[in-house]
């Protein structure tokens, strides 16, 4: 996650996105108890997913089944 970020897809709407935490972000991902410099976004169809922000891939992999990511 670092200067490139990285997006990825996955069924019905799902968007797994590695974002900064600046500005709104930042405020979001402290809001659901999320610190650090970067986080991984995930939203179905623009409405996030469980807390929205997820502070790593093993913490997302709880929520969303990874299997079924694609890059894009």
């Amino acid at each position: 996650m670092g200067e490139d970020r990285g997006s990825w897809t996955g069924p019905g709407g799902l968007r797994v996105t590695a974002v900064r935490l600046t500005g709104a972000h930042r405020a979001w991902a402290e809001f659901a108890g999320v610190r650090g410099a970067t986080a991984l976004l995930v939203t179905r169809d623009g409405v996030p997913v469980g807390r929205g922000y997820y502070p790593s891939v093993e913490d997302l992999a709880e929520v969303v089944d990874l299997a079924e990511l694609r890059s894009g």
